[in-house]
């Protein structure tokens, strides 16, 4: 006589078990080992105030929600989820892990805080009673007085004014002894920023402009705060990654088509609007900008010709639009 054997009803243990088995066979297995190893020493690099569970949830579905990420190096990731960890920063919420192609062709990941990942880094060094970038409308009111350590910024929306354009952004800092520290960017600082960026043409600087030109503000006043070695270390990596964009040795031609073979080095960093000469701009980069204009897309194509027919362009400014555009030709001819 055939014996039945009784099913065994699911329960909600069970059924979670077969969904972490499906959900670890999404990654790697290689990776997936490398995760729980790594785990346990996660716990104790992070924060107080982020449960162990909520960081291990938010790294794997940072990584089975970005699938080129399973193309990275094993120890990319792992780098990335220590220094999410160290930052005390979760992923997907506070940074995200972005693959980028090193010189070799392979993916590596990179742990890139956001505009609120980054506040919350300087928040973390126990130094900084606030932190916060925005931009300034034409409508609003703002004032700055270095001398006094004083500014003043008052919305066009709290003021019953239309907004017009955005004229610049600042970043700000408010230390804990209530010092106030104040830096304002250009639109043409931001705009030399975001054109050295890996990504510039896609992903959070087209979808989110605003938000990535108020972290740009933000980190440049970060300067400011006294950061631990890691801490720095972590922001001076970031930084760094967003000039790989242009190589060195391409940078290198940019400038000796610029200046000549025998030219010195030349700093091509935006200045301040206080630092901006008058007296006029060098021929070199206009000559650049006008033997290629008919040949730039729209938006740079505009851009090259405001700054052509602004007399107080800075050289830096110049300078720093003409090696973007000679970057675009060297895209172009790859």
């Amino acid at each position: 006589m055939a014996t039945r054997t009784a099913a065994v009803p699911q329960t909600a243990a069970t059924a979670a078990a077969k969904t972490a088995v499906a959900r670890a066979d999404m990654l790697p297995s290689v990776m997936t080992g490398m995760i729980r190893e790594l785990m346990p020493d996660i716990r104790n690099l992070l924060p107080a105030d982020i449960p162990y569970e909520q960081f291990r949830a938010a790294l794997w579905l940072e990584l089975t929600g970005r699938p080129r990420l399973q193309e990275c190096t094993v120890p990319s990731i792992r780098a990335s989820a220590i220094k999410a960890a160290t930052l005390g920063v979760l992923p997907g919420r506070d940074c995200h892990l972005l693959p980028f192609k090193n010189k070799f062709g392979k993916f590596e990941s990179q742990c890139i805080t956001n505009y609120f990942g980054l506040i919350l880094t300087l928040e973390r060094t126990g130094k900084v009673a606030r932190a916060f970038a925005h931009p300034v409308y034409e409508g609003d009111e703002f004032v700055l007085d270095y001398f006094a350590s004083q500014y003043k910024h008052i919305p066009y929306l709290v003021r019953g004014t239309e907004p017009g354009k955005i004229l610049f952004y600042y970043g700000a800092v408010i230390l804990k002894d209530g010092t106030p520290h104040v830096e304002p960017m250009s639109l043409s600082q931001i705009d030399a920023i975001r054109k050295r960026a890996p990504a510039h043409d896609q992903g959070p600087w087209v979808t989110d402009p605003i938000e990535m030109s108020r972290k740009t503000a933000l980190r440049r006043v970060t300067k400011y705060v006294k950061l631990t070695e890691q801490q720095q270390q972590y922001l001076d990596e970031e930084e760094a990654l967003e000039r790989n964009d242009i190589p060195p040795e391409r940078h290198q031609k940019n400038v000796r088509d610029l200046f000549g073979d025998d030219a010195d080095p030349i700093d091509v960093t935006p200045t301040r609007p206080e630092d901006r000469s008058t007296r006029g701009t060098p021929t070199l980069w206009r000559e650049t900008l006008e033997a290629h204009l008919e040949v730039l897309p729209a938006p740079l194509k505009e851009q090259c010709r405001v700054a052509l027919e602004d007399a107080e362009t800075s050289e830096s400014d110049g300078f720093a639009l003409a090696s973007a555009v000679l970057d675009y030709l060297d895209h172009q001819e790859a």
